[in-house]
């Protein structure tokens, strides 16, 4: 059964089987009961959002939400001004949008976890645009177009940290320039502000003829899983504002007027593959190309920071909160959840696993991982309204343990100079802060150790690990000096521990020399057996 408006409408009983199509099975052979049809026509939905980054993330998270908000027969009318229409900066998008097309738009949507399967249509996306300067023709209303329209009233993002076009900035210097000003697009965009090409560009442009035209700006929610996302996003916009339009009071208009929300996102969601597909396919009885699968968790939590207070009812619906303030929940989901997987995937890849859910079954990593987000990582997380932090921790454990998502060691593993610095140095920096002795930081101070075992550049079988890091050559060689001088591994990577920060700490520096010399002594399982035990 091909996915389109006509099989949906089938479903949900508009349409008879031979209306709908001459040969079409009847409604039981089609998974009526596994599926969750749409309960609203689509073509009755009005372009309110435009969404950037029509990736599976976006698809199993902010058009989920839009999708049970339309599904609502009571909330369906206040809310159908708000469709989303697709979009992306990139003209080789095309094919995307070809292949959704020809869907009607529509997708669906798995959610999966060991227990249960459950799937969703989705039919909030109503159209899908790209910006291709030399092929108008094929697209007359353009990225660069819609957002200067004043019905839209959102513009949502999931464009990867690399879209932002961020420059190295000190942390808690909020003064300084955020925007990387010598970067190629973004000189191309200074340069062509009325042909503009990255995303920051176009919405540059249209908040400009918004303003010219009197209109009001569109709020901008980014759904990157970046920290204080809307003031990132504010600042990089306001910044090309002033150099793509100087003197024009743009800059200053958006500062004022903008929008920009923090929000934290949440919700693991694959990559798809041809299992996927064919899965639907025998499952549901649904053809369809572009299917997302996901966890059953969603979580969202957002200030309430709109242009004039104009929003979809997303205190409507579940698993959405509306805060003051997002940091607190921000700071509880990167240490205990980032912090967790950057914690077990060392040991893990050490000892051959593939996938988290495979560490979660190995008792050793499991019951160590435990240990040390209970008593070393949940203890450093300030009070977060209206949740336990000890609670969260048992959620994390039991999404990790999810055998569908197959979220694979190696890409926890990648990368350790950057996700150390975020997700492990500032817990030990705060426990010592806190409590400042060694049993506060024995068990970080063993995932440090483990870090640096990995990057000698062996598993416990001997097998070797291919190359995971930018710098790996680097890692690696410091790794290696490490064998005899356990602190050498500190001092060479000052960039992680802080050149007068947890580097020079000696507790810290005491717990690792014994973490390190433990694992080449004992092996990683007997390390973190002690600890466990101890």
């Amino acid at each position: 059964m091909k996915l389109n408006l006509n099989t949906v409408n089938l479903m949900r009983g508009v349409l008879t089987p031979t209306a709908a199509r001459g040969s079409a099975p009847a409604a039981p052979t089609l998974a009526a009961d596994k599926v969750q049809w749409l309960n609203y026509d689509p073509k009755e939905l009005l372009p309110g959002i435009v969404h950037v980054g029509v990736g599976n993330f976006h698809r199993s998270h902010f058009a989920a939400y839009m999708n049970d908000l339309f599904n609502d027969p009571t909330l369906f009318e206040s809310q159908k001004m708000w469709g989303i229409i697709g979009s992306s900066a990139r003209p080789g998008s095309s094919k995307k949008r070809d292949l959704l097309q020809e869907q009607d738009w529509l997708q669906t949507l798995v959610a999966q976890d060991g227990e249960s399967s459950k799937a969703s249509v989705l039919g909030c996306m109503i159209d899908y645009t790209i910006i291709d300067y030399d092929n108008l023709d094929a697209n007359p209303k353009p990225l660069n177009e819609l957002v200067a329209d004043p019905n839209i009233k959102l513009v949502s993002l999931t464009i990867t940290e690399g879209g932002y076009f961020m420059k190295n900035v000190e942390e808690g210097d909020k003064d300084s320039s955020l925007l990387d000003t010598e970067n190629p697009q973004i000189q191309h965009d200074i340069k062509n502000p009325d042909r503009p090409e990255t995303v920051f560009g176009i919405l540059v442009r249209g908040l400009k003829k918004r303003k010219e035209e009197g209109h009001a700006p569109f709020t901008i929610v980014c759904c990157d899983n970046i920290p204080s996302n809307g003031d990132v996003t504010k600042k990089v916009t306001v910044e090309l504002a002033s150099q793509m339009y100087p003197d024009s009071g743009l800059a200053e208009w958006i500062q004022s007027e903008g929008a920009f929300p923090n929000s934290m996102v949440d919700r693991i969601t694959p990559a798809l593959t041809d299992d996927m597909i064919n899965f639907v396919k025998k499952e549901y009885g649904i053809e369809d190309a572009a299917p997302v699968f996901c966890e059953p968790f969603c979580q969202w939590v957002m200030e309430d920071e709109f242009v004039n207070g104009e929003r979809p009812a997303f205190d409507k619906c579940e698993s959405v909160m509306i805060v003051d303030d997002v940091h607190p929940y921000e700071l509880m989901k990167i240490r205990v959840l980032n912090g967790g997987h950057a914690s077990l995937c060392y040991p893990s890849a050490l000892l051959g696993l593939k996938y988290v859910h495979n560490a979660m079954e190995h008792p050793v990593v499991s019951a160590f991982l435990d240990k040390l987000e209970r008593t070393e990582i949940v203890p450093t997380v300030p009070p977060v309204p209206e949740i336990d932090v000890a609670e969260y921790w048992g959620i994390i454990a039991e999404r990790f343990s999810n055998p569908t998502i197959n979220d694979t060691i190696e890409r926890n593993c990648f990368d350790g100079s950057s996700r150390q610095p975020k997700f492990i140095a500032p817990v030990i920096a705060s426990a010592l802060s806190k409590v400042g002795s060694e049993d506060c930081v024995n068990g970080l101070a063993l995932v440090s150790a483990m870090w640096c075992r990995y990057c000698q550049g062996t598993t416990e079988s001997g097998d070797v690990i291919v190359p995971n890091a930018p710098n790996w050559d680097k890692l690696q060689s410091t790794a290696m000096k490490a064998k005899d001088d356990p602190c050498a591994w500190i001092d060479g990577n000052l960039d992680v521990y802080g050149a007068g920060g947890i580097a020079q700490n000696s507790i810290f520096r005491k717990a690792f020399e014994k973490a390190l010399t433990a694992i080449q002594e004992k092996g990683v399982e007997a390390a973190m057996k002690d600890y466990i035990e101890n």
